[in-house]
């Protein structure tokens, strides 16, 4: 996903193309964007949602379940 200076910048440089070359780059990028691009936009946000901590949270679990399983004959001695 394109960063705000990445963005910026191809902004900038639109700034220096004749009028006439500005249709010509709108459907450069609508092509790429057809034949390369994501169905959604991409999510890079580094905010986690409820979902995202329940699902941290489960996966540590079974990683430390898997790593330190707790012995079931442990509990009747």
């Amino acid at each position: 996903m394109l960063k705000p200076k990445e963005i910026a910048e191809i902004s900038l440089a639109l700034w220096y193309l004749p009028l006439d070359k500005l249709e010509e780059v709108r459907k450069l990028v609508l092509s790429l964007k057809e034949r390369h691009g994501y169905q959604e936009p991409v999510d890079d946000s580094d905010e986690w949602t409820e979902e995202d901590r329940q699902e941290a949270t489960l996966l540590s679990l079974r990683r430390l379940d898997e790593e330190d399983p707790i012995d079931d004959d442990y509990e009747d001695h």
